[in-house]
């Protein structure tokens, strides 16, 4: 296969067209990772599912393209990325994922062994640590952020839990908060949301924080509060996908932590805000709900009502806020502790002013009083004399 030309083949575009033309993302990422399963097997698209045919039929070979993609697997294992460094354990989840969708949507499905597909870690990832943003980690990076734009992307990721790739596709429409240029939504409250996760089609069920909002208000004010449109836009106007929040995320990880920038992932915040849940020790029923995950069994078709997401969600609050940083209330009360606290010095110092200017003209008094015993003394003398 050259260049591109596989994208015509019959079997790619049923592929496609069953996965979904809207899913861009997901369409994106097989284009880029399916030709290097092409190259690997040397065969087209149509040649492998008509062998996958074949080999279905008769029974002593029906694991033969389960094996292939075993063997596939053992490759990557040993690629080199650029940089000469091994394919991370994702990474090569991400490549075999792609295969599987493409003789699943051809209704050729392979059925592995459990523990067939299993990926050996490299020894840096035996040790590999994710890096999980703490609360008062979270504070500092937040102080770092310049915009109101970058303000509010930290805090939907991190106090809603929502992935770059939910961000990416969120609306202004979709949360009425601005209506005829002008915002509605109270400040007062978080503002329950629910969605269907972009990647997995499961409802999450969470709230847009009261510090999200202010800085959602402020980003839109800038933007002349339009009531449609990406919520979420780059600084010519642009809609941000997940690639771009990713790296405008690593712009304000450099300022905070420039030593553990490359440590840092963009969907690690959705495992701080899970931390906020379990620290406020909700239950894991909840957390899957407000997590977006796919529960088992029938309890997958059942959702949290609103007043349950609200509850749940204040119950956590005390370990997802960054204390009022991003509040523009919290900047009108310390104004008026402020303006308090001006005016009290103001009274204290207009009292000790007073204090100081009787105790003068005490002094004053009393000095203009031992000055005249003093000129009566040397009259009185003088008269003597």
């Amino acid at each position: 296969m050259i260049n591109e030309t596989w994208l015509e083949d019959k079997h790619v575009k049923n592929w496609f067209k069953s996965i979904g033309l809207q899913k861009t993302r997901t369409l994106r990422n097989y284009k880029r990772e399916f030709p290097i399963f092409l190259k690997w097997i040397k065969k087209t698209p149509s040649e492998i599912i008509e062998d996958r045919n074949e080999t279905l039929k008769d029974v002593t070979k029906r694991h033969f393209w389960e094996s292939v993609i075993v063997k596939y697997k053992n490759y990557l294992e040993t690629r080199k990325t650029d940089k000469g460094t091994r394919l991370r354990v994702p990474t090569i989840h991400g490549y075999l994922r792609c295969v599987q969708s493409f003789f699943s949507h051809n209704d050729v499905k392979l059925m592995f062994r459990r523990g067939e597909l299993k990926v050996e870690p490299s020894e840096q990832e035996k040790v590999y640590r994710k890096w999980v943003l703490d609360n008062s980690e979270i504070r500092h990076l937040y102080r770092c952020a310049k915009t109101p734009r970058d303000r509010a992307l930290i805090l939907v990721l991190y106090q809603s839990g929502f992935s770059p790739v939910d961000v990416a596709s969120m609306k202004i429409e979709d949360f009425s908060m601005i209506v005829d240029n002008e915002w509605i939504t109270s400040l007062e409250v978080e503002l329950y949301h629910c969605r269907r996760r972009e990647k997995t089609d499961v409802w999450q069920e969470t709230c847009i924080s009261k510090e999200a909002l202010e800085d959602l208000k402020m980003m839109l004010e800038q933007r002349g509060n339009p009531d449609k449109g990406t919520l979420f836009v780059s600084f010519r106007n642009k809609p941000l996908d997940a690639r771009e929040i990713n790296l405008a995320m690593k712009e304000i990880v450099k300022r905070a932590y420039p030593n553990r920038t490359k440590e840092f992932k963009t969907k690690h915040l959705r495992d701080s805000y899970k931390n906020g849940l379990v620290q406020a020790k909700i239950s894991q029923e909840a957390i899957d709900c407000m997590f977006g995950h796919q529960r088992k069994g029938a309890r997958k078709d059942y959702q949290l009502t609103e007043a349950s997401t609200r509850l749940m969600y204040a119950e956590a609050w005390k370990f997802l806020a960054i204390n009022g940083f991003s509040s523009t209330n919290r900047i009108d009360e310390v104004k008026k502790e402020l303006k308090e606290d001006m005016n009290t010095l103001s009274e204290t110092l207009i009292k000790e002013i007073k204090g100081l200017k009787d105790k003068v003209e005490t002094q004053e008094a009393h000095i203009k009083e031992l000055g005249d015993k003093l000129l009566v003394q040397i009259y009185k003398k003088q008269k003597h004399e």
